[in-house]
């Protein structure tokens, strides 16, 4: 599945990503979500600036996430659900459209997650990654690089800029739940975004 940060970090890319992992099944499972009476059992309703995270919603999207309990899996099917709430909060509040994209795969997003993609590029963009740390790379990795600078150089630039992305990206959420009213749920915790 292509993410919203491998998709941002690959936008610009002359060759096609080189970043895209099996890191979900992207809506296609056929494993259905846990039952909500298993996962509301002894679990505090989750918030998030008084509105209330359903816990049916929280049972569609734990599939989605690992965690050694039910209790952890669930805590971070609430914590995406809260980041994400953030997120569509902000490109409201700041007059954003949906304009969505296809993937390099030619999927389409959906409208919620060009709108994610949108306040990310408005408001988290990191700065492209300059020529002398790309070279600073190559020189640090050479043995496990092609010899020419100029067949590497485009492939560093492609993972220089997811990383920059992610850092961004959680840098910018963990500024969104800090300025939150969130119950029910520590966000920041079980690391980040």
């Amino acid at each position: 599945m292509t993410t919203i940060i491998d998709t941002l970090a690959a936008r610009n890319a002359k060759r096609h990503p080189i970043l895209e992992e099996a890191a979900g099944c992207g809506g296609s499972c056929s494993t259905p979500p846990a039952a909500v009476a298993k996962l509301a059992l002894d679990a505090s309703p989750v918030s998030v600036d008084g509105v209330l995270i359903e816990e049916a919603d929280i049972a569609r999207e734990v599939q989605h996430h690992e965690g050694v309990t039910i209790e952890e899996a669930r805590a971070a099917a609430a914590r995406a659900l809260v980041i994400r709430h953030l997120l569509l909060a902000r490109a409201s509040e700041i007059g954003l459209a949906p304009a969505p994209e296809a993937d390099a795969l030619g999927r389409w997003e959906s409208d919620e997650e060009a709108l994610i993609r949108h306040v990310l590029e408005a408001e988290a963009a990191p700065r492209a990654p300059t020529e002398a740390e790309c070279r600073r790379v190559y020189e640090n990795h050479r043995s496990a690089l092609p010899d020419a600078y100029e067949k590497a150089a485009p492939v560093i630039r492609d993972r220089l800029m997811a990383r920059a992305w992610m850092a961004a990206s959680a840098k910018y959420v963990a500024e969104l739940v800090r300025g939150a009213r969130i119950e029910g749920l520590n966000v920041l915790e079980g690391g980040g975004p």
